[in-house]
């Protein structure tokens, strides 16, 4: 409820900067500021989103988790939306969320966002954000690369082919 408060407190105060600087820069001018920043909103958007899901797909195949680079892609794409809402103070805040530091400052207020995995700091999570596939994951790293025991399949019933194409039990 404070969130949704504070928002409607922005909203208003960007709609009344908005009006008063338009009147003292003059129609033309506002609304040719107004297009400017939205379509680099747009333009910030696209080229983000796309780099960060590049970069997100090498951290992946890397078996590495994507956080740094997600959470740098959201500050981009935030910084698109608030660029192509109109106001001024809108596009103040998306300027702000461009600058280099900003990064540093979205992981002090969402910390958990911002773990790493097995080589960063604070609670390791693995596969599907579970604490099991982060210790599957352990063992598996812990094994020595001649073990076969994490290659072989758990044992109990399942229906398959055999060799010559019928289906049949497999036990």
């Amino acid at each position: 409820m404070p969130l949704l408060f504070l928002l409607a407190l922005f909203l208003l105060a960007d709609v009344i900067v908005l009006f008063t600087l338009g009147a003292k820069l003059g129609l033309l001018l506002t609304l040719l500021w107004i297009v400017l920043s939205a379509a680099f909103g747009l333009h910030l958007i696209r080229r983000e989103s796309l780099l960060t899901l590049q970069r997100a797909r090498e951290r992946l195949a890397l078996g590495e988790l994507p956080s740094d680079e997600l959470l740098a892609g959201a500050t981009f794409v935030l910084a698109g939306v608030l660029l192509m809402a109109p106001g001024f103070l809108s596009d103040l805040l998306g300027l702000v969320c461009l600058l280099p530091g900003s990064g540093q400052l979205a992981r002090r207020w969402f910390p958990r966002a911002a773990t790493t995995g097995p080589s960063g700091s604070g609670r390791t999570q693995g596969q599907g954000g579970s604490e099991w596939g982060a210790a599957a994951s352990t063992a598996h790293r812990d094994s020595a690369p001649g073990d076969e025991s994490e290659a072989r399949p758990l044992e109990g019933d399942f229906i398959g082919r055999d060799s010559s194409g019928r289906d049949g039990d497999s036990r």
